[in-house]
């Protein structure tokens, strides 16, 4: 069953949490595939915009649970937990 997630929800919950653009993530399934990327807004709007910047290939995608660590331009961060139920889990800020 592949999992589908809208991170647009995560980074707004983070920015109303103070942090601030750019956010950098690092995505891992339990099956090792990996993908890091860079969210930054858009040059002509405050729509969001992502840059993948590495990912590791796997044929069947991501396996769930998969840790999702966001770090901010000031170095705070937090944990995403998307599990197979769909249900997300923000975890504390550091």
């Amino acid at each position: 069953m592949p999992l589908i997630y809208d991170s647009s929800s995560s980074i707004e919950k983070l920015l109303d949490q103070g942090f601030e653009m750019p956010i950098h993530f690092a995505a891992v399934g339990t099956n090792g595939a990996a993908v890091t990327g860079t969210y930054r807004f858009s040059s002509n709007s405050s729509e969001l915009d992502c840059q993948i910047r590495s990912q590791t290939p796997a044929p069947e995608g991501m396996t769930a649970p998969v840790n999702i660590m966001f770090v901010d331009s000031n170095g705070q961060s937090a944990l995403v937990v998307l599990r197979p139920t769909a249900q997300r889990e923000l975890t504390g800020t550091a």
